[in-house]
């Protein structure tokens, strides 16, 4: 065995294949590495930014008020700009709370996702900016394949690799002429064959594992970790899988030139065909309306809630009989006219929640009948995979949109409560505003 791994070794290193390769390979690694990087720096830039803008509003609110209750300083005439007000501090001009999802400590390796949905939102009375500006209701392969990752790198460009390393391990010595010296020998041709992909696989794979170390620690990645064990098994069960069809193909004893096109056609098939199948299947069996249509039943809605907008106020006023409609337009308060925003906010989120839920239940069967699919395509497998390792999969992303949803609904009842009830807000009620509760994972 020392023998014969002492053979394919220099039989390597004659070769200035293996050299271009691992040149290749840390080329690719190291800048899809420096992307991940790059990209997740950014998204950690773009979330201490807003939370240190939110953090510096409620601090001069705090401080403000504060001094009004020492008696420092007079409540501002402006109802507006006033910090007992609750409406100020939880609904308009900067008011509002970030629901924030930071990026996991593998979060470099793929993009998945994240460049479809927030990774932050800021939530205030009635209204988050996550969930409608952001909302990707296109079948789930149709970006699939997005920025140049390490997903991407190793769910793609790995594979020509490996076929390009192992395609002709048979062939090669019958154009040669020296498969009959090797048959002339006491060797069992499918062991030797065996070995030989087991030699490759093993060499491959450490050098791959070694380039990936490298990268991850020259960018700073997080190597001290369970995520980084399951990215390894997942990228070396991957790694077997196309070194094993090699095996398979090898073992056909067709001309090299025949076992490249069978293999390249299997790259095609498991990389390409499949998801384009799935995914033209899927927007057949599981039609979701377009972004527009989306948009235009939700404008729809407003316009319902303009026509039927005195039905809404009788109902309001009948249901909170402490509060006295104004005769005309012009007796309004800056009070009543909140007052009845609320309650035609109220009116029209229960017809958006509906259309809402109509839209994305039609969405997770696509997910559903895309993801029954999966083991059909290991290059599938392996980017969804991935994209849990990172934390950047659709499902941790519609998570993290419920959980705004909730924290919304929380941060709403709050402070229309206390409006609503005529309270002024106190120095101590800072401690007690709804904070977000993180996604857990």
């Amino acid at each position: 065995m020392l023998h014969f791994i002492q053979f394919e070794i220099k039989n390597l290193l004659r070769s200035p294949f293996f050299g271009i390769l691992s040149i290749l390979l840390l080329v690719f690694i190291l800048f899809a590495a420096y992307n991940g990087k790059k990209r997740v720096d950014n998204q950690l830039l773009a979330i201490e930014t807003v939370k240190k803008t939110e953090q510096e509003f409620y601090d001069n609110h705090k401080i403000l008020l504060d001094s009004i209750e020492k008696g420092l300083r007079k409540s501002p005439p402006q109802w507006f700009k006033n910090p007992e007000n609750p409406l100020p501090l939880g609904a308009f001009r900067g008011a509002g709370s970030y629901a924030i999802l930071p990026p996991a400590l593998l979060s470099a390796i793929s993009t998945g996702q994240s460049d479809i949905f927030p990774t932050y939102a800021k939530v205030a009375i009635g209204n988050t900016n996550a969930g409608k500006d952001n909302d990707n209701f296109e079948n789930p392969f149709s970006t699939a394949i997005g920025q140049f990752d390490l997903a991407f790198v190793l769910g793609f460009i790995f594979p020509l690799l490996i076929i390009a390393f192992s395609y002709n391990l048979l062939s090669a010595e019958r154009e040669q002429g020296t498969l009959r010296l090797l048959l002339s020998m006491p060797l069992n041709i499918n062991v030797l064959l065996a070995k030989k992909i087991v030699f490759r696989y093993l060499l491959l794979f450490g050098l791959i594992i070694f380039l990936l170390i490298i990268s991850f620690l020259l960018f700073g990645i997080s190597l001290t970790n369970f995520d980084f064990v399951s990215f390894i098994l997942v990228l070396g069960a991957y790694s077997f899988f196309w070194f094993l069809l090699a095996f398979m193909v090898n073992l056909l004893a067709k001309s090299s030139a025949t076992n490249a096109m069978i293999l390249l056609g299997s790259w095609l098939f498991f990389a390409f065909i499949i998801p384009s199948t799935v995914n033209m299947l899927a927007g057949s069996l599981y039609p979701v309306p377009s972004r527009v249509e989306f948009v235009t039943a939700q404008r729809e809605i407003d316009k319902q809630a303009e026509t039927e907008k005195e039905k809404i106020l009788v109902d309001f006023y009948a249901k909170n009989p402490q509060f006295k409609r104004p005769a005309t337009e012009g007796e309004k308060t800056w009070k009543d006219w909140w007052r009845e925003g609320f309650a035609e906010d109220n009116y029209v989120l229960q017809l958006k929640n509906k259309l809402q839920k109509q839209y994305a239940e039609q969405a997770q069967a696509q997910r559903n009948f895309a993801n029954s699919f999966q083991y059909f395509s290991p290059t599938i497998l392996f980017q969804n995979k991935l994209n849990k390792i990172a934390a950047t999969d659709t499902e941790t992303y519609l998570s993290f949109q419920n959980s705004i949803e909730v924290f919304e609904r929380k941060w709403t009842a709050y402070f229309e409560t206390k409006f609503m009830k005529d309270e002024k807000l106190t120095v101590k009620d800072f401690e007690s505003f709804p904070k977000y509760a993180s996604v857990q994972r």
